[in-house]
C-alpha cells in the first residue's frame, strides 16, 4: 500500500463534520446535564439542603462584590442575613454562614478547620505568612519561628519604644492646643491613632520610626494604606482578580520592598542587634535547619504584614474606645476616676508604666467592651473543611464545604449578652463587683481563637492600654456632634472602621 492509498484510508475512517457536530452537542448537553442535575441535587436533596437560605444560594453563592454596595457594608448584610435565616444559614449551595458559639468554636478550635480560599488572595510575592497560609502543619512551624517575638519577656523589652512613639504623640497634641490651653483645639484622634499605631510598629518591628505623627505622612505607609484598598477589592472580586492577574502572585509595592531591602542591609552591614522583630526574623538566616531560614523577601512580606495587622487593628479599635467613651459619659469618668488613682513613675514624662494597667479592672473592661462592639473582622472569620464534620452534633457538613463564621453576629446576639448593643464595661468586671455579668467568653472572638488566634495580641493590650490611659489622664475630650453623628456610618474594608476615616474631637489639656 503507497502513501497515498494508505493516507485515502485513514481519512475515510475519520467522522465527518456532520459527525462531530453531533458529538460536539451531546458532549454540551450531557454537560449541561450534570450541571443542572447537580444544582438540583445540592439545592432539593444534598446534606446541606435543608439549611434555610434565599432562593439563588441555593444553586448560587452570593457574591461579596454584589452585596458589598454601598463599599464597606458586607458586615451589615451578613447580620441581616442571619437574622432572617437564623444561626446557620446558606450563602451558596457549598458555602456555610454560622453564628452558634458552639459551631463557631468548633470549627475554629476543636477541629481546628483550615482557612478558607479567600486567604490565598492576600498572599503577596509568592511568599505564605503566618496570615494567608492555609496548611496547618506550615503555618504551625512558621508561628513556632516567629512566637519569640511576641513573647510577654520579649514584649517587656519592647514597652520603651511604645514610650517614645506614645510621647511624640502628647507632644502632637501639645503643640495643637498651643497657647489656648482653656480653649482646648479641634484634634483628629482616629489619624493620630493610626499614626501612632504606625510609628510603634516601625520602631518594634525593625527599628525605623515613619514620623507619621509628626509628619503625617510618609510613603510606606501611604503605599500600604492603597494596598488595603486594593486588597478589599481583590476579596469581593476573586475571579477577575486572577483574570487580571494571569494567576501571577501579586506583588507589594516596590516603595515597600526598596525601603524594607535597605533596612534589612542597613542592619546586617552595621553588625548592629537590636531588640526587634526583624532581629528575630533575621536570626533564622543562621537556622541549622534550612526549612527554618527566611529569605529576604519573606522577611519583608512577613514585616509587611506586621506592619498593616498591628497598626489599623488596633488605632482602629482605640478610635472606637474614645467614640464609645464620648456617647457613654458614666463610663468615661469611671474609667477616669481609675485611672487618677495612679501617679506616673517618671517625672519627665507623663506616661504609665505597663506593669501599673495591665490590671486595671476598668481600662481592661472598656477595651474588651469596645472589641465586643466593634470588632475588627466583622466581615467573619473564614474556614474550609477539609474533611467530612458534623457541626454541633446536627448538622453534617462536607468535605469542601466553606464556612463563613458570623463572628460579629454573635458579639451582638442577646442570647449570650444581655443588652447585647449597648456598651456596658461592668459586664467585665470580676463577678463581685456590683452591676457586674459574667462575660460569655466562648462568644468573644475579638482575636479569634484556637491555633490561628491572634499572635500579636499581648502586643496590642499594651498599646492600646500604654495610649488610652494617657489620653484619659492628661486630657479632656470633648465631643463634636456632627463628628459623633458621622462615627454612626462605619465600614469593613479589611478592617472595620468609621466611613469617614476621621473623628475629630476637642482636646484639653488637665492639670495632673
Amino acid at each position: 500500500m503507497n502513501y497515498q492509498e494508505a493516507f485515502d484510508k485513514v481519512t475515510q475512517s475519520m467522522p465527518n463534520r456532520r459527525e462531530l457536530e453531533t458529538v460536539g452537542k451531546m458532549t454540551a448537553i450531557g454537560l449541561a446535564t450534570y450541571i443542572v442535575t447537580k444544582k438540583l441535587y445540592d439545592a432539593y436533596v444534598g446534606p446541606l439542603s435543608g439549611v434555610p437560605s434565599t432562593f439563588y444560594a441555593k444553586f448560587f453563592t452570593i457574591s461579596k462584590g454584589s452585596w458589598d454596595n454601598p463599599a464597606g457594608t458586607l458586615f451589615k448584610k451578613y447580620l441581616a442575613y442571619t437574622d432572617k435565616y437564623g444561626p446557620v444559614a446558606k450563602l451558596g449551595p457549598s458555602t456555610l454562614l454560622i453564628a452558634d458559639k458552639t459551631m463557631i468554636k468548633q470549627v475554629l478550635q476543636q477541629d481546628d478547620l483550615e482557612k478558607g480560599e479567600m486567604y490565598d488572595l492576600f498572599r503577596k510575592n509568592g511568599i505564605d505568612t503566618t496570615f494567608n497560609i492555609r496548611d496547618k502543619d506550615a503555618h504551625k512551624h512558621l508561628r513556632r519561628l516567629i512566637s519569640p517575638a511576641f513573647s510577654i519577656k520579649y514584649l517587656n523589652s519592647l514597652e520603651t519604644h511604645m514610650h517614645d512613639m506614645l510621647q511624640n504623640l502628647l507632644d502632637k497634641i501639645y503643640s495643637k492646643v498651643g497657647d489656648h490651653p482653656e480653649q482646648g483645639a479641634v484634634v483628629d484622634i482616629w489619624k493620630l491613632w493610626q499614626h501612632l499605631g504606625l510609628d510603634v510598629i516601625g520602631t518594634t518591628a525593625f527599628g525605623q520610626t515613619f514620623d507619621m505623627i509628626k509628619n503625617e505622612s510618609h510613603p510606606v505607609p501611604d503605599s500600604i494604606a492603597s494596598e488595603m484598598r486594593w486588597s478589599n477589592w481583590i476579596i469581593a472580586h476573586p475571579y477577575l482578580t486572577k483574570i487580571l492577574t494571569l494567576g501571577r502572585p501579586i506583588k507589594s509595592s516596590p516603595v515597600i520592598t526598596d525601603f524594607m531591602m535597605k533596612t534589612i542591609e542597613a542592619r546586617v552591614t552595621s553588625g548592629e542587634r537590636r531588640h526587634d522583630i526583624l532581629q528575630i526574623l533575621l536570626d533564622t538566616k543562621q537556622a541549622e535547619d534550612p526549612n527554618d531560614r527566611f529569605s529576604d523577601i519573606h522577611i519583608i512580606t512577613e514585616t509587611i504584614l506586621f506592619l498593616i495587622a498591628g497598626s489599623e487593628t488596633t488605632s482602629n479599635t482605640l478610635g472606637f474606645a474614645v467614640i464609645e467613651l464620648l456617647r457613654h459619659p458614666q463610663a468615661m469618668k469611671k474609667l477616669r476616676d481609675e485611672i487618677d488613682t495612679l501617679e506616673f513613675v517618671n517625672p519627665e514624662r507623663h506616661i504609665f508604666n505597663h506593669d501599673q494597667l495591665k490590671n486595671l479592672p476598668y481600662l481592661n473592661a472598656v477595651i474588651n467592651e469596645t472589641l465586643r462592639l466593634d470588632p475588627m473582622a466583622a466581615n467573619g472569620i473564614e474556614r474550609r473543611a477539609e474533611k467530612d464534620v458534623t457541626l454541633g452534633g446536627t448538622l453534617f457538613v462536607p468535605k469542601g464545604t466553606g464556612i463563613t463564621c458570623n463572628a460579629y453576629h454573635v458579639h451582638l446576639n442577646e442570647k449570650y449578652w444581655p443588652n447585647a448593643r449597648s456598651f456596658e464595661p461592668e459586664r467585665w468586671l470580676p463577678n463581685d463587683t456590683p452591676g457586674s455579668v459574667k462575660p460569655d467568653l466562648d462568644a468573644f472572638y475579638a482575636f479569634s481563637i484556637g491555633s490561628r488566634n491572634c499572635i500579636g495580641k499581648n502586643f496590642a493590650l499594651m498599646e492600646m492600654r500604654l495610649a488610652l490611659s494617657a489620653l484619659i489622664k492628661l486630657f479632656d475630650i470633648t465631643a463634636i456632634p456632627d463628628e459623633m453623628e458621622q462615627a454612626n456610618d462605619i465600614r469593613h474594608f479589611v478592617t472595620l472602621t468609621v466611613a469617614q476615616n476621621k473623628f475629630n474631637v476637642i482636646l484639653r489639656p488637665r492639670r495632673v
